[in-house]
């Protein structure tokens, strides 16, 4: 029994394949991508005492200065000085600039430096325990 759909006789179809799941924020045209920002958290000096999640959002402030928020969560009994925090936004700013071209060159120099908040393993505010990770906000 030939029909219309039989072997030989389909219509031409579009296919289009997604690979992945596209979970950036975009800041002065330039996208941040969650896998720049895990290599600036996984680098020696900053790997031992974060968990690896954090939460990136953009954020505007009452003048419509734009600036990269990261929180990031802290590996249990760690503590949270301004030493680390420095830390963390240094690492992750390092990584984008090396691996991020759009980052290098659309956002101003004065805002390549992540704004990070470091919070306790577990904060409900951001890593509810027994919750899906969210990467961005």
């Amino acid at each position: 029994m030939a029909g219309p759909l039989c072997a030989g006789n389909w219509p031409e179809l579009s296919l289009v394949y997604i690979f992945g799941r596209l979970h950036a924020v975009s800041i002065f045209g330039a996208n941040v991508f969650p896998e720049t920002v895990t290599i600036g958290l996984e680098q020696p000096g900053v790997s031992e005492w974060v968990t690896g999640k954090f939460v990136l959002e953009v954020w505007e402030n009452a003048d419509h200065d734009r600036t990269l928020r990261v929180t990031v969560e802290l590996v249990p009994d760690e503590p949270n000085t301004p030493e680390r925090t420095r830390r963390v936004a240094e690492s992750i700013r390092d990584e984008l600039l090396r691996r991020n071209s759009e980052y290098a060159h659309y956002v101003p120099p004065e805002r390549h430096l992540p704004h990070v908040e470091l919070r306790p393993t577990g904060d409900p505010d951001y890593f509810p325990i027994g919750v899906k990770h969210r990467y961005t906000r």
